[in-house]
């Protein structure tokens, strides 16, 4: 990739109120009982044992759009440029919220903002792997047209109401977050590859689904124990190889790999994969958090930034998987 676009800022926005997941397994209790009924009981025990999730923040009186655009203006401001300045805003989000009023997040935020020549873009396919579908939608209208030098990418999420979890996979806490692409001339990890992938015929595994008018998420605990599961991870690697590969690179080349906060089971599978320790990934707020939709990649480089984790010249990984079914993972240097 010859674009030279770079990530020359990345912020996120969380609510103030919070959840504890054992109220919340509480409340949602005839929902998880009914979700993991199919899976052994073996099946459903490491379900539960295994989240390594304590509590999430939830949308009160701010709702995801607020988030998103409080996000937003904190990326502009960290890249060093105008709201002006921005040629493309590509919203992302998976689930805005049943309040949600406009259209589209992206055209919104163009008037909020004051990005009055951006070009708005809107999508719901990607869920946790929606990032990278984003970054390579992004990076399509700028290899097509050398006018966008500019863009940025925004995802703002909640779940639906009472419906916080997706058990036998997580629990589910509310989030925005924006990531801002620049050409030449800009600061920030450079971006070198991405690739993604979705299996259509997976795609009831994680639904959005309407139950006495009622927006919920389900999850179908037999088809992702036994059609998701088994090639999860074997996808991730397949995706990781080929970005590296494309590059020139390997795997033990990588110095950060970011992933996502679903759950502590997930993570330790990650890390089997990549060939690190159970605990090798570096820590997030995913105790505190929960797992926030795509933020979470966001929300983790941010925090390894904040805490001087990331050096000039690294090799970072980014890699999710969600709905759709959707797998991504993008390659850059720090």
């Amino acid at each position: 990739m010859n674009l030279n676009v770079r990530i020359a800022a990345a912020a996120y926005a969380v609510p103030l109120d919070e959840e504890s997941v054992a109220e919340i397994l509480e409340r949602e209790r005839l929902r998880v009982e009914a979700a993991l009924a199919p899976l052994t009981p073996v099946a459903r025990q490491k379900a539960l044992d295994n989240l390594g999730l304590s509590r999430v923040r939830v949308c009160g009186d701010e709702q995801p759009y607020e988030l998103a655009l409080k996000a937003a203006t904190e990326a502009i401001k960290e890249a060093g440029i105008k709201a002006g300045e921005i040629d493309l805003i590509l919203d992302y989000s998976t689930f805005l919220g049943e309040s949600s009023q406009s259209i589209s997040c992206a055209h919104r935020l163009s008037a909020d903002l004051g990005a009055e020549t951006s070009t708005n873009l809107s999508f719901r396919a990607g869920g946790c792997g929606g990032l990278h579908l984003a970054i390579k939608t992004a990076l399509g209208w700028m290899s097509m047209d050398e006018r966008i030098r500019t863009a940025l990418l925004i995802t703002g999420d909640t779940a639906p109401r009472d419906n916080r979890s997706l058990l036998p996979i997580t629990v589910q806490g509310d989030a925005a977050s924006a990531i801002v692409l620049c050409r030449e001339g800009a600061q920030g990890p450079l971006l070198l590859g991405v690739e993604t992938m979705t299996l259509g015929h997976l795609h009831q595994a994680i639904a959005i689904t309407q139950n006495d008018g009622r927006i919920q998420l389900t999850a179908d605990a037999v088809m992702i124990e036994h059609k998701v599961m088994p090639i999860f991870y074997l996808h991730l690697f397949r995706l990781a190889n080929k970005v590296l590969a494309d590059a020139g690179l390997r795997l033990s080349d990588v110095d950060h790999f970011i992933y996502s906060n679903i759950s502590r089971r997930d993570r330790e599978g990650f890390c089997k994969m990549v060939g690190l320790p159970a605990d090798g990934l570096p820590p997030t707020r995913m105790n505190e958090f929960g797992h926030t939709f795509a933020s979470d990649l966001v929300i983790n480089f941010a925090e390894m930034r904040r805490e001087g984790l990331i050096r000039p010249g690294q090799l970072l990984l980014f890699a999710s998987a969600g709905i759709g079914f959707t797998w991504g993972v993008t390659l850059a240097r720090a």
